[in-house]
């Protein structure tokens, strides 16, 4: 159990580390960002207000829009995968 573990913790500071040079960056694509209501992450301390109150349009400043989904956890794509395909699809006829 300990190694897994520190496996992980490893795994995640590498990530850091190779992601480093694009701390800060901004995406600049228009985006539609989806979450479960019943995700962990949206119930970081913080997270909502930084998502609804404009801390995410800051470093996503083409946001279109942002879904929360209801009775869904973290892989929303798995849980209900029509209604995030409709949404993809729907975002995605915008562009035409």
């Amino acid at each position: 159990m300990d190694l897994i573990y520190n496996d992980h913790i490893s795994s995640t500071f590498r990530i850091w580390e190779l992601t480093s040079p694009w701390t800060g960056d901004h995406i600049k694509v228009p985006t539609k960002f989806i979450v479960g209501d019943l995700d962990l992450t949206y119930h970081t301390a913080g997270i909502q207000d930084f998502i609804h109150k404009g801390g995410l349009k800051k470093f996503v400043p083409l946001l279109d829009d942002v879904v929360v989904m209801k009775d869904v956890g973290h892989f929303i794509n798995e849980e209900k995968p029509e209604e995030v395909s409709a949404h993809i699809l729907n975002f995605i006829q915008k562009f035409k």
